[in-house]
């Protein structure tokens, strides 16, 4: 039986996301009031108790994302102010003061707002990948974790086509991101493409340049969120897209040939064979975002729905 909990954010305006730690017993929520706000659960009454809230931004946060715990308390937004900040928790600092998270850097490369942000799994390192309307995405390390001050921009590569990288409109560049978790695959990126329609699986060619390889298509809209499942053991790569058309769509990826194929691309793997194995039309509503393992949420009529892996 599903247990549902509501409390009141206390946010004043539309909240766009919200992101729950590692061991989901702290949440972050971002909004269009520009504010942050950090949620512990406790434990022992099961209610959502606020850690702090602060302004976070100078326009509407558009996404939240946590680093994995082995690099403490941090976590980080994105906006339509163009910025990437990262924020760490001081304990020294009192609950709910305004001051217990501190910025600690500030990514400001893009040229659009930034629209999806996400943490790379940790045997990849301390990364994040970024996604602007600008069309291009960007993959940002800490090269020491100690210090979070640093961020090196390690690469940027165009994910949106020409429309975008002639500086299309704000509304046109909807883009979306999500890590391969998996630690027997190189590193790879699945992305929702804007005005496209479609999403693609983009990782590292042979002269280390990163490039789309498979194409997740089949739509009539643009992807609003992607999901790349959890690996679990399975011999094949799960990824969930959501869509504006209302739809839930889930594909397949199989190693082309096997392991003794010849066609070999991009350090050392192989192509992939894409199938679509699910394709949910119930939500009669945008499916906006998409959380953890295929869990995902509606715009208009306020709730979600949980879609099992059956393939």
């Amino acid at each position: 039986m599903n247990e549902v909990t509501q409390f009141d954010s206390k946010h004043d305006d539309l909240i766009h996301d919200i992101a729950y730690d590692f061991y989901g017993k702290r949440i972050v929520t971002c909004s269009s009031d520009q504010k942050l706000k950090v949620w512990d659960l406790d434990e022992a009454t099961g209610e959502w108790k606020i850690n702090d809230s602060w302004k976070g931004h100078d326009c509407s946060i558009l996404k939240v994302t946590w680093a994995h715990p082995e690099y403490g308390q941090v976590f980080a937004s994105c906006s339509f102010d163009r910025t990437v900040r990262i924020w760490e928790e001081q304990e020294h600092e009192t609950v709910n003061s305004g001051r217990r998270w501190v910025e600690k850097a500030r990514l400001a490369e893009s040229r659009g707002s930034v629209k999806d942000i996400q943490f790379a799994p940790n045997h990849l390192g301390l990364k994040l990948a970024a996604v602007g309307s600008d069309g291009i995405a960007r993959i940002y390390e800490a090269m020491d974790v100690v210090n979070l001050a640093q961020w090196t921009l390690m690469d940027e590569f165009e994910v949106g086509g020409k429309e975008a990288a002639s500086g299309g409109k704000e509304a046109d560049g909807h883009y979306c991101l999500s890590w391969c978790p998996s630690r027997f695959q190189p590193q790879m990126l699945a992305i929702g493409c804007g005005k496209e329609s479609v999403a693609k699986v983009f990782r590292m060619d042979q002269h280390n340049k990163w490039q789309p390889f498979e194409t997740l298509s089949g739509h009539a809209d643009f992807v609003c969120d992607i999901a790349w499942a959890p690996n679990m053991g399975r011999s094949y790569q799960l990824i969930a897209t959501g869509w504006k058309d209302g739809h839930v769509r889930v594909y397949k990826l199989l190693e082309e040939g096997g392991r003794e194929a010849d066609a070999v691309v991009g350090k050392g793997r192989k192509r992939f064979r894409v199938e679509l194995v699910g394709d949910f039309a119930d939500h009669g509503a945008e499916v906006a975002a998409m959380m953890g393992k295929f869990d995902y949420g509606k715009v208009e009529e306020r709730n979600s729905k949980i879609y099992r892996n059956y393939v």
